[in-house]
Formats: C-alpha cells, sequence, structure tokens
C-alpha cells in the first residue's frame, strides 16, 4: 500500500465524511470544517481510503498522523504510514480502546521486511486534549440536581432579559458574530479563559488572534458547503452570544465555537442551553472540545458532567534495526572533493560539471553537514547554498519576473544537496542532519529554495516537510520550504 496525500480542500468533504460520519469516531479533530478552518495553520494532507481517512499535519517540521476508522490499525496500513514519516512515526488522537487494541495486536502490527528490526514504542495521553462529550438533552433540559447552578445562571439571565431572542445563524448575523469575537479576543489576549475550539496557541498572542481571525471567515465564507449550524442569542437587538459547529458523526455534533459577552450574566450558560435544545434530535450527542489546559475552562466543562470524557493518545514508533549516525559535523570548504565524490557516485552527474557547481555556486559550508557512522564513515551530506533563485534558474526572469521579485525580498538559502547512503535511508538520518541547522536557519531566514531535478525521488520527500513548489523548468521543479509561520 503507498498512501497518496494531497493538501485538504472543500472538494473532499463528499469523500471523507462517507468514512467519518459512520466511523463512530466522534474525535472533534475528525470535524471536516475544523479541518478545512485550520488546515493553513498544520499543512493538513489527506488520504483517503475505502475505510479509512488520514490526515498527515506538519507542524515546524514535525510530523503526525491521524487515522479516522471504525476499524483496528492494520499492519499493511501501519507499515504504509511509516514508509511516509520520517523514520519516527507519530499517531495522535488515538482513544483508549484503539490504544489498547494496539497493545493486544503489539506484534502482529510492527512494521516487518525491510524495517524489521528492533523497535521503540512509546505512549502517552495528552490530558489537555481530552473532548467533552454531554448528552444534547441533559444540555437542553439541565435536569437533575447536578446541574442546579447551570438552571440558575439561566433564570437570572431570563429574569433580567425577558425578551431575549435565540436565532439561527446566518450570513446576515455574521458582523454581529465579528463584532463579538473581536471584544471576546481582546479579553482573551488579557488573560481571559477560552471555549473556541482552537488548538493551543503555537504562535505569538497576536499570531494566534490573527489565525482565529482567519479561520472564523474562511467558515463564514464556506458556511453552507461545509454543513454549519449555529445560533444566537440577541438582547433588544444585539447579539450577546453565539455558538457553530457541524457533524462529526451521524449521532454526534461538534460545537466548534462558543462566544459570549462576558459582561452579559449568564450568557454562556444560556446558548449553551438554547443551542442544544434548537439542534436536530439526530444530534444525541454534544462534543464540546477540549479544554487545552486551561484550569478555569476544564473546571466549567466539568460542571456540565460529561457523558464521555473521550481520550486522546500519543504513539510514537521509532526504528532501530540500523545503527543511527554517532556524530554530526559542520563541513568547511576542505569538504569540496568530498561532496563531488558523492555527487557523482548518488547521482551519476558528470565530475567535470559538479566540480564546477561546488566552484561557483557560493556554498554555505558553516550551515553544510556531514553525518559519520560509529566507524567514522560518511553517511550523509546536506549541503547548503547562498546562490540565488535567478542563478539556479534564469529562465524565471523572464516568464515570472514579480514572482522572482517577491522571493528575492526575502531571506533565503538553499540546498543543493540531501544524500544519505542507502543503507540509512528509512531511518532519522535525514531528519537528525536538517533539524541540526534548523534552529540557525529559522534565526537567519524565511525560507530555504529546493531544486530538486524530475528525475530524482526527492520530490514527495520536501513536499512532506510542506515544501510547496513555485516554478518548474525543463530540469527541475523549484520547492518554497517556508521557515517563519504565516
Amino acid at each position: 500500500m503507498t498512501l497518496t496525500f494531497h493538501p485538504l480542500t472543500l472538494s473532499d468533504r463528499e469523500a471523507m465524511q462517507a468514512v467519518m460520519l459512520h466511523s463512530g469516531r466522534r474525535n472533534c479533530n475528525y470535524t471536516f470544517a475544523n479541518l478545512v478552518g485550520w488546515q493553513f495553520w498544520y499543512n493538513t494532507e489527506v488520504c483517503v481510503l475505502d475505510n479509512a481517512v488520514v490526515l498527515r499535519y506538519t507542524f515546524d517540521g514535525q510530523r503526525a498522523y491521524m487515522v479516522c476508522t471504525s476499524e483496528a490499525l492494520s499492519q499493511e496500513l501501519l507499515e504504509a504510514l511509516w514508509d511516509d514519516s520520517h523514520g519516527e512515526l507519530t499517531l495522535i488522537g488515538l482513544e483508549d480502546s484503539q490504544l489498547a487494541q494496539w497493545s493486544k495486536d503489539n506484534q502482529r502490527l510492527l512494521p516487518t521486511g525491510k524495517n524489521k528490526g528492533q523497535w521503540s514504542i512509546s505512549s502517552s495521553p495528552l490530558r489537555d486534549q481530552y473532548d467533552y462529550i454531554y448528552r444534547r438533552t441533559d444540555l437542553a433540559t439541565l435536569h437533575g440536581k447536578h446541574l442546579d447552578a447551570k438552571r440558575n445562571h439561566i433564570r437570572r439571565f431570563r429574569s433580567k432579559h425577558p425578551d431575549f431572542e435565540y436565532w439561527p445563524l446566518t450570513p446576515e448575523s455574521f458582523d454581529e458574530c465579528r463584532r463579538l469575537t473581536e471584544i471576546w479576543l481582546r479579553e482573551k489576549n488579557e488573560g481571559q479563559n477560552r471555549n473556541d475550539g482552537s488548538p493551543p496557541s503555537t504562535g505569538s498572542p497576536q499570531e494566534t488572534i490573527d489565525a482565529e481571525h482567519r479561520v472564523m471567515e474562511t467558515i463564514f465564507s464556506n458556511w453552507d458547503a461545509l454543513g454549519m449550524i449555529g445560533g444566537g442569542i440577541f438582547v433588544d437587538g444585539r447579539m450577546v452570544a453565539f455558538t457553530y459547529g457541524s457533524a462529526v458523526t451521524t449521532d454526534t455534533f461538534d460545537v466548534c465555537v462558543e462566544k459570549a459577552d462576558r459582561h452579559v450574566e449568564g450568557a454562556f450558560a444560556i446558548i449553551n442551553q438554547q443551542f442544544a435544545e434548537h439542534l436536530p434530535e439526530q444530534y444525541i450527542y454534544l462534543n464540546r472540545e477540549e479544554d487545552m489546559g486551561i484550569p478555569g475552562l476544564r473546571q466549567a466543562k466539568l460542571s456540565y458532567h460529561p457523558e464521555i470524557l473521550l481520550t486522546y493518545n500519543v504513539v510514537k514508533v521509532t526504528s532501530h534495526h540500523l545503527p543511527l549516525t554517532s556524530y554530526l559535523s559542520r563541513m568547511t570548504s576542505d569538504d569540496a572533493p568530498l561532496t563531488v565524490d558523492w555527487m557523482v557516485q548518488q547521482y551519476g552527474f558528470d565530475r567535470a560539471e559538479v566540480e564546477s557547481w561546488v566552484q561557483d555556486l557560493h556554498f554555505n559550508w558553516p550551515l553544510s553537514v556531514k553525518a559519520l557512522d560509529e566507524n567514522g564513515q560518511v553517511i550523509g551530506l546536506l549541503n547548503m547554498s547562498d546562490y540565488r533563485i535567478e542563478e539556479e534558474t534564469p529562465q524565471i526572469l523572464k516568464d515570472q519576473p514579480e514572482l522572482l521579485t517577491s522571493l528575492n525580498a526575502q531571506r533565503y538559502t538553499a540546498v543543493f544537496s540531501f544524500i544519505v547512503a542507502e543503507k540509512y535511508r528509512g531511518t532519522r538520518l535525514n531528519y537528525d542532519m536538517l533539524m541540526s541547522v534548523m534552529p540557525e536557519l529559522k534565526d537567519r531566514f524565511d525560507f530555504i529554495f529546493i531544486p530538486v531535478l524530475h528525475r530524482l525521488k526527492t520530490h514527495q520527500y520536501w513536499q512532506r516537510w510542506g515544501a510547496k513548489e513555485f516554478y518548474r523548468d525543463t530540469d527541475c521543479v523549484y520547492y518554497k520550504l517556508d521557515l517563519v509561520t504565516r
């Protein structure tokens, strides 16, 4: 089995939901609207199989997979995932029941064949990512002594605002949602708790706020295509709370976003109750997503007494079937002959031509890396170069001068060659070499420029890292790997 991934788009909805809606997996990360909304943040890609949807995420060079399937992970699928990984397979979002199945089938599920050997398997629960799932009727009726406090919040709200109105969200109310969101985000940035369905902050507060704006605009722009349902609470014609979401399975609805005016007592409680009351009865459960480790948010979610606290585990599989490099070192100009030898031996290039490249193309030796095994033998090279894009591909000057101007306005360096000895392919060696210089690359450059000859097999490798093609000619495909989170 070979997994073929492509960037997630709206056109994937029908094929993905044919699997996901009937999978029984209620994890909010399988909600199609969430996947589309945050696709830009995690470079989400998808591979749809007959009985599974495989999601591939890349962030800061790290790769992780989620598999939505009602079945146990097969050996064939696991081996395909391993082949697609960087030598360390990370599976996220596994429920406890899936983890138990993993443990039961541990030996059967280990990749075999060319990867057979010693393995390191570790798993850990990620409590901050557990989903809180409630019965819809419990939230709509708030019956029971354990929900007395919630009913009291709503009574106080109703007594102060007896003429409040609940209306389904429509495009006409989106501007009110934006207005309330601006207030809500500003207060959140000042240290307030949140309940918005977004991932934990991975950038600066402003980057996260900008990302949340972008997600919301994506949802609003594709409201019907994403199958969204939402509602708002209005007091004297002014929105004081709103929420929206979409189906994660046929019987479970995911509440992606809930926002309210914190200065209106009971606003959160009333939108929660009213939305549950107005949802179609086909939805037995409401997934109100995770608490992200925020103490106040965790307390609030627990106070509604979830029917299910949906577990979330991370599993990592690492192969040690070959000794990994024991020594990485930076290169110097004295390593030029070594670079020539490897380019000739590994790629079959003409020696005189490679010698000319090495002499003329401004090698950045301090950022170049060589890997040695325990016997001191060279097993890998990463050669970096500071030559400009137009030096490598002058045709772009004629074809796309505006693109070249835009790229040259940024800071970049180029990958001249990235070669690993045959027996070390499929280990972590590629990853370790690139990661050893990544902090310096991120500090000094906006992106990496990667020319790849059409005949080489490294196109998928760079695409897996999130590199995007920006130009091609008769010789190469030219990739751009962003180093700055946008």
